[in-house]
């Protein structure tokens, strides 16, 4: 009777974290997640594609559900950027492809002041090697000391990258005036299909 009980509460677990994640091209991101102590929910997931290849799916993680790039961007509180690779990709392909991200949405003074960042987390970057298929890369900010962690398969890498404005650089890869890709933009921001800004 004890082992059918424990049997019944292990399904009724297992069913209930399947009703807690969402999934994309196989890809499961949890609904909720905690950072810096505080707890996130997810946004919305998206396909960053290039070309015909799918590359990774993209999460966004804030504390407060926000339909507008404005809002995610400069609301309060801890928020997380997830990417699970869907391909191979060198770590100068990834630097690359967050560096264009980074000049697209930013004025020349304003990539100046992001300049020393962006290299820290290029280093990091470097110091992998490659990001490979299913490895799951986040990115974490913490509200309370202001710094950007990076962890790769639950691992941490290196130090934190401090300043506020950095990780708003960074969301604007994806949520700025001219995003990576429209659409990746408005899945994230769990925006209809005719949601404007």
């Amino acid at each position: 009777m004890v082992f059918r009980v424990l049997a019944l509460a292990l399904m009724a677990g297992i069913a209930q974290a399947a009703a807690h994640s969402a999934e994309l091209e196989g890809v499961q991101l949890e609904d909720r997640v905690q950072v810096d102590g505080q707890a996130l929910q997810l946004n919305g997931m998206a396909v960053r594609t290039r070309v015909f290849f799918k590359v990774y799916v993209a999460g966004l993680y804030l504390s407060q559900k926000a339909t507008t790039a404005q809002s995610a961007i400069d609301g309060p509180g801890a928020k997380r950027i997830v990417l699970v690779m869907l391909r191979d990709a060198s770590a100068d392909q990834f630097c690359e492809s967050v560096q264009a991200g980074l000049e697209n949405n930013h004025s020349d003074e304003e990539l100046e002041h992001l300049k020393a960042h962006a290299e820290a987390l290029y280093a990091k970057i470097r110091a992998i090697g490659e990001a490979h298929k299913g490895m799951r890369i986040v990115l974490d900010y913490s509200d309370s000391t202001r710094v950007t962690l990076l962890t790769v398969d639950g691992a941490p890498q290196g130090d934190p990258i401090r300043g506020r404005e950095f990780f708003r650089g960074l969301l604007r890869i994806w949520l700025g005036e001219r995003p990576a890709q429209a659409d990746l933009k408005r899945l994230l921001l769990g925006q209809d299909e005719d949601a404007k800004e």
